[in-house]
Order: structure tokens, then sequence, then C-alpha cells
């Protein structure tokens, strides 16, 4: 999608880890800019800029203009890819790309699913939206913001693949047509709580506890009773 935006740039002649910490520091991020067969070109560029950018609803598929600061240099760009610090999520590099505005180019473009699926909403289902986004090929002024399918009419065991995809006419889906985008699930079974499985084994404790208090009594009363016939018999036989 092309923006009416145009982001001014410096050139960077110092490279390095450290002028790029400087230019941090500055507030801006280091960047490179390359494609078409031309020479990269190292940059630096306004943090919040860039995050303007991406902060709009085509995010990195936003087509704009880079300016290069004194000079009468501008190219149309799309941003190809980020690099952001692990800790603190802020820039740390960003790579553009030139865009012809006459030839295609191949995108991911988000995949929104509208309405509430049948078996979700009285058949007791799950929605699993397995593929959010699809990769497509198209004109850099046709790359649609993103693609809508309605998921009203799904029941349980029931999905939605690539192929049920609706684009428009001059935007071709590279992805494989097979694969699913989204599926009304049957909910799986709750396991027993471990607690319940340890309040019976807890109830089980005394009966256990009473079954072989009962049969240790029970041994104590034959040997008695075995000791006493023993004692008899000898008395018997004295006699």
């Amino acid at each position: 999608m092309i923006k009416n935006i145009v982001v001014e740039v410096n050139e960077r002649t110092d490279l390095g880890k450290n002028a790029s910490r400087r230019h941090r520091r500055a507030g801006d991020v280091p960047g490179v800019v390359y494609g078409l067969g031309r020479p990269p070109v190292s940059v630096a560029v306004g943090t919040r800029k860039i995050e303007q950018v991406l902060g709009l609803e085509t995010g990195k598929n936003t087509i704009f203009t880079l300016a290069l600061a004194g000079q009468d240099r501008s190219r149309a760009v799309m941003i190809k890819a980020l690099q952001r610090d692990p800790v603190t999520e802020r820039l740390t590099h960003v790579d553009f790309i030139r865009v012809d505005l006459e030839r295609e180019v191949t995108v991911k473009v988000p995949i929104r699913l509208v309405g509430v699926a049948e078996g979700v909403k009285n058949e007791g289902g799950i929605m699993e939206f397995v593929h959010r986004q699809v990769e497509v090929s198209c004109l850099p002024g046709d790359i649609p913001e993103h693609i809508d399918v309605d998921v009203t009419a799904l029941h349980v065991n029931q999905h939605l693949a690539v192929k049920d995809l609706t684009v428009p006419a001059k935007v071709a889906i590279v992805d494989d047509p097979e694969s699913i985008v989204c599926v009304v699930a049957v909910p799986k079974e709750e396991e027993a709580p471990v607690v319940e499985e340890a309040a019976a084994a807890t109830a089980a404790e005394p009966e256990v506890i009473k079954k072989g208090k009962e049969a240790g009594e029970a041994a104590d009363a034959k040997d008695s009773k075995d000791s006493k016939d023993s004692k008899d018999s000898k008395e018997a036989k004295k006699g």
C-alpha cells in the first residue's frame, strides 16, 4: 500500500559498532537501503519516524518515500527487516528495500477473521487461528492492507483453507492453497483435578490402616492361641 509519507534519512559514513551506538544515543537507528541491483547505502534515520510507519495498519508493507537529507535523491521503499533489543524492544537496526512501482513484489499480508463461527456460538467449539498471514504477489500499489475471511458458517470440525480466501483480481496468492487458515475444534476433555486424586488417596489411607491393624490383631490372637494350646498339651502329657 503506497502512502504519501516522506521519511528523511542521513547518509552514514561512520560505520562500525561504536558509530551505531552514537546514532542510537542520539535517537536515530542505523540502517541500510538496498535492492534493484544498485549498491547499498548506509543511513541513519529517526527511530520515531520508523515506529510511526510500523504503527500504520499496513505496517512493514507500507510503501513510502525515503529522502536523503541535503541531496536531491529519494526512492520508494519498504521496510524489509528489523532488529530490536531483546530487553528494551528498542529498534537497533532497520533494512529498507528499494521498490519499483512497475514490478511485482512478494509480501505477507495479515488475515482477519470476520464474524463468530456457528460451531463456536452454539456448538461449544473453539476457534483455532492457524494461518494468520498469507504470502501474495502483486504490484506495490495493489498490496492489500489485510484479507478478510467470513467464518460465521463454520460448524465444529470444519475449517477454511488458503484456497477459500478471496483476494482482489490483481493479487495472486503464493502460499500452499491447502494450508489451513482456521478450524473450529472440539474442546479437549478436561483432566480430573489432581486435588481430587489426592483426596481420594487420603480417604483410602484409614481403610488400609484399619485393615492392617485388624490383620495384625488377628495374627497376635492366633499366636497367643497357639502358645496356649502348646502349653496345655505339655501339661496334659505330664499328668
